[in-house]
């Protein structure tokens, strides 16, 4: 039998020993060290498993595991109706928008109109034209230079051609729709500064901004994120205050520091990519209610 102190000796060697093996010793010759790992699993593993089991019952790790079948059927009923005021309120949202929308675009237009929603069924791949194939035509009461929206009285353009069961949409983002005069909303009344936009390569509109100043003669200065409304005489009264977009940025005009260029995007993101467009065709007098 080893002497206590000998064994207190020997131990700092074995274990030097051990550690040596285990690095210098490829892994391919250390595999019958796996035995002496699956026997204290062995071992260890029935021992394991009541410790870990009441762990889990003090500390689970999902809270609702302790609670009764009734609790956690509030808990999701809870869920849900906070789910569902979130959407409502989205919607009222979306109504008071829609709401002021349309006293604004009231206010300045009394042409009564139609409105026929038709799928998009094909698209020009020609930048310069970006036309859209719309499946509603001449049946429907669409005619040339008809206003074609999309939701939320977003101008997209008007049509260009006419058939019987189709017509064609020209962007306002089309290069070949040209210049529009528009108007930079500063406030909710109908007042705001006059531009003139031209489609650029990206899908905006850019133009020049009146110079105008208030009784103090301080400059009148648009701001990101204002509406942007059409206010041009060549398009039908029905167009008028339609949006055209928002601005997204504001730059000094090459003329001169003083004057502003304006950029505005459409609240849709691509008008040449959309899937449907309102056509607002014109009501005549023997479609009007109470007419004849």
């Amino acid at each position: 039998m080893l002497n206590p102190i000998h064994a207190n000796r020997l131990l700092p060697a074995v274990i030097a020993i051990l550690v040596a093996l285990g690095v210098f010793v490829p892994a391919r010759y250390q595999t019958w060290a796996r035995h002496f790992g699956w026997l204290a699993t062995t071992i260890v593993a029935p021992i394991s498993h009541p410790f870990s089991a009441f762990s889990r019952w003090v500390s689970p790790a999902d809270a609702t595991v302790n609670q009764s079948e009734a609790m956690r059927e509030l808990a999701r009923g809870k869920e849900e109706a906070e789910s569902e005021v979130l959407r409502l309120r989205l919607e009222v949202k979306r109504l008071a928008t829609a709401l002021e929308e349309m006293k604004i675009f009231s206010a300045v237009n009394s042409a009564p109109v139609r409105q026929v929603f038709a799928p998009v069924f094909a698209s020009s791949s020609d930048p310069a034209g970006s036309v859209l194939r719309v499946r509603a035509g001449a049946r429907e009461g669409v005619e040339k230079f008809t206003v074609a929206t999309t939701a939320g009285l977003q101008l997209l353009g008007k049509v260009v051609s006419v058939e019987d069961r189709t017509c064609d949409v020209l962007p306002i983002t089309a290069k070949a729709s040209g210049q529009l005069q528009c108007m930079v909303m500063i406030d909710q009344t109908i007042n705001g500064l006059v531009c003139t936009l031209t489609p650029t390569a990206d899908g905006t509109l850019q133009g020049p901004l009146e110079d105008r100043r208030d009784v103090s003669g301080t400059p009148i200065e648009p701001k990101v994120g204002q509406l942007v409304r059409l206010s041009d005489q060549r398009w039908p009264e029905s167009a008028q205050m339609l949006i055209v977009g928002k601005v997204t940025s504001i730059e000094a005009a090459p003329q001169g520091p003083l004057r502003k260029v304006v950029v505005v995007s459409p609240s849709v993101e691509r008008l040449d990519r959309v899937s449907e467009v309102v056509l607002r065709t014109s009501v005549r007098s023997d479609q009007r209610g109470g007419g004849s």
